[in-house]
């Protein structure tokens, strides 16, 4: 019995190795192609995805007409969501030309404005969080500034279930000197990181369970959001560097700092965490209606989780008065 399974699990560690292998291969010959090119593959692909796709394309209506039903038709919407589906589509061709990416091309890929926001940030001494979303191509996003600027990003990220496919990404991701942390498994380490001022990024737009967020506005809508940032301006003076990018029509992406934003301190460190993760969701909300086509909007973001009932009182308690789930 301990030798089957062994060898099953001999088996499984072959595939994914084999799988890793190709997965790498595949990428490598698709980052030759040039980015243009990858983009024009980008209407036909999103078509054939948006026609046949029926489970993301209705979260993706659905998520839309939460956000923009009072403003806009469902004709409207619908045309956001096929603009969304172009646009994710160009953002996963594009995934394999960050294979390509260096400080001598970096200027093709992106332009960057605030960098001033981001020295000062530093300036304090204090560590600094960029506070960011799934907007734009939030993978070059994390790659491009450090190449420019000669830093290195922690980001915290939680690992794609398919491993062979996590391990290329992370690779990826990690290449211009990026170290890639497990959201689930890091905060232990973000203390001594921002005491040795080093920068984190965490995106912050995505649904989070009930034991590990609080439930504030986004859209109008309660949605539940991750209170890690919060807490780590809060109780370590990190400070909060806002940090977004757009697509340009010429293809390159405008990535922008923006000026450091203060948690709320009251005193109340509770009700604190609440207003500034809701602060928090407003900057991000307000930046994802520059570019509405631009983010991720076949996530299910506002999808309450089950919640057990011993937990209910405590979750009343961290929603802002007037919501309700």
């Amino acid at each position: 019995m301990i030798a089957n399974n062994f060898l099953k699990l001999l088996n499984i560690n072959n595939s994914r190795t084999i799988s890793y292998i190709l997965i790498k291969k595949v990428m490598w010959l698709a980052s030759g192609v040039p980015r243009r090119l990858m983009r024009a593959f980008a209407f036909p692909l999103a078509a054939v995805w948006y026609l046949f796709d029926h489970y993301h394309r209705k979260i993706a209506i659905d998520n839309v007409m939460k956000a923009y039903g009072d403003r806009l038709s469902r004709r409207e919407c619908r045309k956001l969501v096929r603009a969304n589906f172009f646009h994710l589509m160009t953002v996963a061709l594009e995934l394999p030309s960050l294979l390509r990416l260096r400080k001598d091309n970096v200027d093709s890929y992106v332009e960057i404005s605030g960098e001033q926001h981001l020295r000062s940030a530093l300036s304090r001494g204090r560590g600094v969080l960029f506070l960011t979303a799934h907007l734009g191509n939030w993978e070059l996003m994390a790659l491009a500034p450090g190449l420019k600027y000669d830093f290195s990003v922690y980001v915290m990220v939680r690992p794609l279930d398919y491993a062979p496919m996590d391990n290329v990404l992370t690779e990826i991701r990690s290449r211009t000197g990026n170290i890639v942390l497990d959201k689930d498994k890091s905060a232990g380490a973000v203390r001594e990181l921002l005491k040795q001022n080093q920068i984190i990024g965490i995106l912050m737009d995505q649904n989070s369970s009930w034991y590990e967020g609080v439930y504030v506005p986004f859209f109008g809508r309660v949605a539940c959001t991750n209170k890690g940032p919060a807490m780590f301006a809060l109780r370590y003076g990190a400070t909060v560097v806002p940090a977004f990018n757009f697509r340009l029509k010429n293809g390159k992406y405008r990535i922008t700092f923006c000026p450091p934003v203060d948690p709320i301190r009251t005193g109340n460190v509770s009700r604190d965490i609440v207003e500034t993760t809701a602060l928090f969701n407003r900057i991000i909300e307000a930046h994802i209606k520059m570019a509405p086509d631009n983010w991720l909007w076949i996530h299910r973001r506002w999808r309450i989780k089950d919640i057990p009932q011993s937990a209910r009182k405590k979750i009343k308690g961290n929603m802002l008065s007037g919501l309700s789930l």
